[in-house]
Formats: C-alpha cells, sequence, structure tokens
C-alpha cells in the first residue's frame, strides 16, 4: 500500500495545470514538476515514483517521454493526463492509467493511488491484474478468437471508445491480446485486435482465458 512517502513527478507544460497538481498532493505525497517534456527527462531519476504526464506538450510529447523512460528501463506507473481522445496509437504506449482534462480532483486522487497499489504488490500479476476488471474481461469476451476494431469492441460492448482503449491497452500490457493491421477494400489501414491463444488457463469469476508460460517463466 501506498506509505504517503512516495514522490510524484507532476509534468504538463501548462504552468498553471502542474501548479495545481502541486497544491492538490503536495500534502500526501512529495511533488516535483517539470513544466515540458524536456525538462521531464531531465528532472526523472530513480527516486521518481510516479509520474503524472500530459500527452500532448510542445517539444519533446509525452509520448517521447513515456518511451524514453520505458526504454531506459524504468517501470514506474505513469498516469497520462491529457485532454487529447484516446486513438488507436495509444493501444501500444507503456501506461499504466489515462485520465481526460478537464481532471476532477477525487478521480485523479483514486487513479494514482490505484497505480502506487498495483506497483507496490509484491504479488501483482499482470494477468489477473486485467481480468480483475470487469470492463477488461468483457472486452477480452468479445474479441475471444475473433479480430475486432476498437470501434467493434465498443459497440459490442457499449463502452464508449476512451474506455475500451484503456482495457485494450491493460489486455495488451498483459499479454492477453496483441494488435494487428487491417486493410480494407479502400486501401485503408486500421487497427484490429485479437486474444492469444495460449497454454495455461486463468479462471476469475467463471471467465477464463488461455495463457501460455513464457519461455522466462519455465525456466
Amino acid at each position: 500500500m501506498p506509505t504517503g512517502n512516495e514522490t510524484i513527478l507532476a509534468v504538463d507544460d501548462e504552468r498553471g495545470l502542474v501548479d495545481i497538481y502541486q497544491a492538490w498532493f503536495d500534502d500526501r505525497y512529495d511533488v516535483r514538476t517539470a513544466y515540458g517534456g524536456r525538462e521531464a527527462l531531465s528532472t526523472f531519476d530513480g527516486s521518481i515514483d510516479l509520474v503524472l504526464l500530459d500527452r500532448r506538450m510542445s517539444g519533446v510529447s509525452g509520448d517521447e517521454v513515456l518511451e524514453t523512460l520505458r526504454e531506459a528501463g524504468h517501470d514506474c506507473p505513469v498516469v497520462m493526463v491529457t485532454a487529447v481522445e484516446p486513438d488507436e496509437g495509444m493501444v501500444e504506449l507503456p501506461f499504466d492509467e489515462y485520465v481526460l482534462k478537464p481532471v476532477d480532483k477525487k478521480e485523479l486522487f483514486e487513479t494514482v493511488e490505484r497505480a502506487l497499489v498495483r506497483a507496490s504488490d509484491d504479488t501483482a500479476n499482470d494477468v489477473l491484474d486485467a481480468l480483475g476488471d470487469e470492463k477488461a474481461r468483457r472486452c477480452c469476451s468479445v474479441l475471444n478468437g475473433e479480430v475486432k476494431s476498437a470501434r467493434e469492441v465498443a459497440n459490442l460492448t457499449g463502452y464508449s471508445l476512451p474506455t475500451v482503449y484503456r482495457r485494450l491497452n491493460t489486455l495488451r500490457q498483459a499479454g492477453l491480446i496483441e494488435s494487428r493491421t487491417r486493410i480494407d477494400p479502400g486501401g485503408d489501414h486500421h487497427e484490429v485486435f485479437v486474444t492469444i491463444a495460449e497454454r495455461i488457463t486463468v479462471e476469475l469469476d467463471g471467465f477464463s482465458v488461455m495463457r501460455e508460460l513464457s519461455a522466462e517463466s519455465k525456466a
């Protein structure tokens, strides 16, 4: 569980918004600030426990900051906080949570707390964590054995596209689904998703999915 001593790095090229995050979280966490992507990369170090990261920033974007951190081996939780609606490309981004602006203080607190809890749980399992969410299970079940676009998943589940994209990202990071490119008759390219048939079964509230142990896990 979070202790309240965690260090959060708040990143946005809107100075006023960064200052608001600092005011909201300062009495609970150690908050550091960065006014843009370049400053975020120069400020980040191993003491950061979580990053609040705007996606669209001038200069170095949030996507670039996130990819640079992951390529460097940093696995701390990253909460994307942005006015940009989720799109196909975001499913490939290794973030942990995605919150749309304008941000509600209570929602942001709960999101940060949830991300920190997962990060501090030594028994955390990507598969169980993904399938522990009812909406993620539903998205996975409508994909099971078939190839569908995010919009098709949204139509079948009744969830909004942002909700579907967030769940597809979680399922992809857990290794339960993969994305592919589909070319329609007009030549347009679309991202589609499919569950990965694997060897072991995870059972949760009557829902099961096959998952193969990686070579590393089998060793």
